[in-house]
This record gives C-alpha cells, sequence and structure tokens, in this order.
C-alpha cells in the first residue's frame, strides 16, 4: 500500500490523476465532509454516506455494493473519504465485491488519520455486536491531509489524541512523553507538529499490532449495544486495562497514574457504564487484551467478563474510572 501525506486538500485531484492518468474516479463522501469541503466536493463525481457505528454494517455494505453494480464507469478508481466507521465499510465492501478495483482511502478525522489503517482487515457490526465480521482487505494507497480534520472541534481532536497515547503507551514510552507535551501544550493547530504525529502514527503502526484498551473497549461496546461512543470507550478501555496490570503488580504504580491523567487530558471521560457492566456479567466469551507491562511494553493476556466487571467496579471505587 502507497501512503501520502499532502500539504493541502488541493492537491489530492492531482494526486490521483498522476497515479491514474486517464481513469474515471468516482469518490464515496462522508455526508458532513460537504459541509465542510464544498470547494473540492461539488466538483467531485460522488456519492454521500452517513458515518455513524450503527451505519457499520451488512445494510451498509450492501448499499456500497448497489451503488458499485449500478456505476456507469467501466473501471473506475474508487475514492473513500471519511471517518473509520466509512472507511471500515467500504473497505469490507469492496474486498466482498465480486469485482477488484484500484482504491484509495482519505481518512477525513483524526481519529482515523491516526488510526493509519496499516491494519490488514476491515470490521463491520452485526446485531449490534462491536467488529464481529471481518475480511481482509488493503486500500491501493492511503493519502492523508491534515485539513481534512478540521470538521471535528477543538475538543475532538483532543479526544482523538488517545490512539497515539495508547501507541506510545504499547510500543514506545518515547512516543507516549512526547504526546503528552503536545496534549499540555495543546498544539492541535500547529500544522508542522500535525504532520510530525501523523507520520510518527503512520510508520510506527505499519510495524505492531493491538494496543492496550482496545479489548475492553470492544468488549464494552458491544455490552452497550454501540452506545458507548468509540473514543470514550477506548479511554475506558485503556484505564481499564492498565489498571489490571498495576494489580496484578506489573505496571507500577506512579506508571498508572501517569496514564490516568494522560487519557484524562484527552478529554472528560464519562459514560453511565452501569446497563454495560451488567451486560457483561451474563457473557462468557473471554476478552483478549493487552496489558502494559510498563510504559512502552505489553504482554497478551486473557480476561473473562466475570472478572472485568469486578474490576470496573474496583477502578470506579478508587477514582480510576
Amino acid at each position: 500500500m502507497d501512503v501520502h501525506i499532502l500539504d493541502d486538500k488541493k492537491e489530492l485531484s492531482s494526486l490521483i490523476d498522476s497515479k491514474y492518468p486517464g481513469r474515471d474516479v468516482v469518490y464515496i463522501v462522508d455526508s458532513k465532509i460537504k459541509l465542510f469541503h464544498a470547494d473540492i466536493v461539488d466538483a467531485m463525481n460522488s456519492f454521500p454516506m452517513f458515518a455513524g457505528e450503527k451505519a457499520k454494517s451488512i445494510v451498509g455494505v450492501m448499499d456500497i455494493q448497489n451503488q458499485l453494480i449500478n456505476l456507469e464507469e467501466k473501471d473506475p478508481v474508487m475514492v473513500v473519504l471519511g471517518g473509520g466507521t466509512i472507511l471500515d465499510t467500504c473497505g469490507f465492501a469492496f474486498a466482498t465485491f465480486a469485482k477488484k478495483m484500484k482504491t484509495i482511502f482519505v481518512p477525513t478525522t483524526l481519529s482515523a488519520q491516526l488510526e493509519g489503517f496499516f491494519k490488514s482487515e476491515n470490521y463491520i457490526n452485526f446485531d449490534r455486536i462491536k467488529d464481529v465480521m471481518r475480511v481482509r482487505f488493503q486500500p491501493n494507497a492511503l493519502v492523508n491531509v491534515e485539513q481534512f480534520s478540521k470538521t471535528q472541534n477543538f475538543e475532538e481532536k483532543k479526544a482523538s489524541f488517545v490512539h497515539s497515547l495508547i501507541l506510545g503507551l504499547s510500543h514506545s514510552e518515547r512516543f507516549f512523553k512526547t504526546i503528552i507535551k503536545i496534549l499540555d501544550s495543546n498544539l492541535f493547530g500547529n500544522e508542522e507538529m500535525m504532520r510530525y504525529v501523523l507520520f510518527e502514527s503512520l510508520r510506527m503502526r505499519a510495524n505492531v499490532r493491538g494496543f492496550v484498551g482496545e479489548g475492553s473497549a470492544r468488549a464494552l461496546m458491544t455490552a452497550s449495544k454501540l452506545e458507548i461512543p468509540y473514543l470514550i470507550a477506548l479511554q475506558y478501555g485503556v484505564l481499564i486495562e492498565s489498571f489490571i496490570s498495576n494489580k496484578f503488580g506489573f505496571l507500577s504504580e506512579e506508571s498508572l497514574i501517569k496514564v490516568y491523567n494522560s487519557v484524562k487530558m484527552c478529554g472528560n471521560t464519562h459514560f453511565d457504564l452501569s446497563s454495560a457492566v451488567e451486560e457483561l456479567s451474563y457473557s462468557d466469551e473471554p476478552i483478549m487484551a493487552k496489558l502494559p507491562v510498563k510504559i512502552g511494553t505489553v504482554m497478551d493476556y486473557r480476561i473473562f467478563p466475570g472478572f472485568l466487571t469486578e474490576v470496573i467496579y474496583s477502578a470506579h471505587s478508587k477514582g480510576y474510572i
């Protein structure tokens, strides 16, 4: 997969033309993008798609494939501009479509840009179960344009930094400390700083698999019937798995406090978990977690839901969640 980081959104069309000269281009665009970037979207041959975890489903996949079947273009280049749910849904649709097409993904939220989409699999939800269906798929190219994340407000961008925070927590203490400095200084409007964070996130995620908090976040979202917003679930997941590691004697108390403070810098983590925790208590499906042995190093650990609910109550009583 080719990766590009562009300075200006106006460079996108010329990049596509240079990669696929003379080819028809069809865009699938997050409906929100047109509100903020009408200057370029109006000139596109595109159809809109609504975002959200509940749209990341079999129905969403079928909608995309129906559009592909009805395309007038014979061999188009498919360009997808959207956040993580749209990229996942389109990736699933492309992977399970009979005809192979050239595809370009352009993440338009900071969260999706920081995730990097180097993953070789795309997921969709089914029956309100988080990421229960998956296929192997990667686009031919990934293009990051920092300007597209301006569809998000300041607090949304700050919350998205949890992706880079857990990347550092899981695999690089140096990067973890750098992200804390950025969060502390509020340098979200600095384009040079953002390019550095994007580049490092993309580079590191290309070589690692699995991060602290993802397993617990997925379990919480499923238990809540997808009612918990993804970024909040991820923040809770980081705190829960770090707390477990501390209870087992792996992560020091000092490091646990650093993790807690850094996650809180991403925004106020708040959601009523009572119904989700009750639902978890009835489950017997183990959760594959990545516990931080120390900042920058993780270990695989299987957690059973009954134990997870006890940990959540304990962490809440001590003020960690």
